[in-house]
């Protein structure tokens, strides 16, 4: 089929989408306000409305929306990103915006994770807004460019906050992730935070070497979490994928490499089924814990009798992050609509599953809105080196994004 998107409205979009990229906006370092100032500039070039709407006392971390009138329809991507680790690993420049002729791919980050879908989304509602006008439709597709999305997807600044002041609305919505699987959930999250209080001794001493000394149990209790035998839940719209537990993904502790030290930390990501209970996640880590803290005081009680200290070690956790798995039905109509939009473009027939990381879908779809969790322009390497997007994709993606709300919607025929 002759797409929709011209070649001058292609060349637009990459030439946009490269300076997205080249305005930094790394979650927590920099403010996403000059992303949303750009898109500003582009709304008004195709002669979109647009509103910067932020939390208050948080004016440099503005989410943006568009669309006036009833809401039909409605896309979301967020405009911060993961950091760069080590910039000379990259092909390019990470925050330059450059195309590899070879492959067609634009490189950099936050080119697929998410400012091209944001791009795609954009080009669409011009294309629909056209439509709209023209039959005088008294609706609206709406977008909404979000903030704070990598600190965990549960920020109370971004979706939550257009959510809870019932700013976005839709009948439908797509969150413009990369990938043409029609993503129909994401797993949930659970991030704990494990912190041990012990005793410093310097390792080259007798009293270290005999253990009269020194407590130090936070490479046990992540080995004893990695070792246990945690349920296999599973989900047939979670296929290859299950309740997965990462023990020490972040540590800290110690203050010289030749003492032990007295106090240290863990995070553990724990990816959750729908069908997990937190609850006994939380307390089998509990016990774990429990357990181990209790077997090494007890043996220094018995090891060192006349000792003071009888109780070297404690322990504590935290939950610093917490979000559930969502699904909708993969018969819902959304999903069907985005299927047979991407047979019709495409001529494949995609795949529709959920997806292992966890993301805002979650928030619309609690909130009674239909949420495809995932589906944009083809990308790769998110989070990583070479983040990429491919520039023939976006013009795809924008045909099939009309597609899905015109008979989603029911608009237009």
């Amino acid at each position: 089929m002759t797409s929709k998107v011209s070649s001058s409205l292609i060349s637009s979009m990459v030439s946009f989408l490269c300076d997205l990229i080249r305005i930094r906006s790394v979650c927590g370092i920099n403010a996403e306000r000059f992303v949303a100032e750009r898109i500003c500039v582009e709304c008004q070039s195709l002669r979109l409305k647009c509103e910067l709407v932020s939390v208050p006392n948080q004016e440099h971390r503005p989410n943006l929306t568009l669309g006036n009138g009833p809401s039909k329809f409605l896309f979301v991507g967020h405009m911060d990103t993961v950091s760069v680790e080590d910039e000379t690993q990259w092909s390019f420049p990470p925050f330059a915006g450059m195309i590899d002729d070879k492959t067609q791919r634009l490189i950099g980050r936050g080119s697929c994770d998410n400012k091209g879908g944001i791009v795609c989304a954009l080009y669409t509602l011009y294309l629909l807004q056209q439509l709209i006008d023209e039959q005088k439709l008294n609706v609206s597709i709406q977008l909404a460019c979000v903030v704070d999305e990598e600190s965990g997807a549960c920020s109370s600044i971004g979706v939550r906050y257009l959510l809870d002041r019932k700013l976005i609305s839709g009948s439908g919505a797509i969150y413009v992730y990369p990938g043409t699987n029609v993503t129909i959930g994401h797993r949930g999250l659970l991030r704990l935070a494990i912190e041990v209080k012990g005793e410093n001794v310097h390792t080259g001493s007798v009293e270290w070497n005999t253990k009269v000394k020194g407590a130090n149990a936070v490479p046990r209790i992540l080995i004893a979490l990695e070792d246990y035998a945690w349920n296999n839940d599973k989900d047939p719209s979670f296929p290859n994928l299950t309740l997965t537990v990462t023990p020490g993904t972040i540590l800290n502790g110690g203050g010289f490499v030749s003492v032990v030290p007295s106090n240290a930390s863990a995070m553990v990501d724990i990816r959750l089924m729908p069908s997990t209970s937190v609850d006994d996640v939380f307390k089998k880590i509990e016990d774990i814990i429990k357990n181990i803290i209790n077997e090494r005081n007890e043996y220094y009680r018995k090891t060192t009798p006349d000792s003071t200290s009888s109780a070297r070690l404690s322990a504590s956790i935290t939950i610093k992050n917490q979000l559930p798995a969502a699904t909708i039905d993969s018969n819902h109509p959304l999903v069907l609509s985005c299927v047979n939009a991407v047979k019709k473009i495409l001529n494949i027939i995609p795949t529709t599953n959920g997806c292992g990381p966890a993301n805002e879908g979650y928030m619309l779809i609690d909130s009674g809105i239909p949420t495809i969790c995932g589906f944009g322009p083809v990308g790769g390497n998110v989070h990583g080196v070479d983040e990429w997007l491919s520039v023939p994709s976006m013009a795809q993606t924008v045909d099939i994004y009309v597609d899905i709300v015109s008979n989603y919607c029911q608009l237009f025929v």
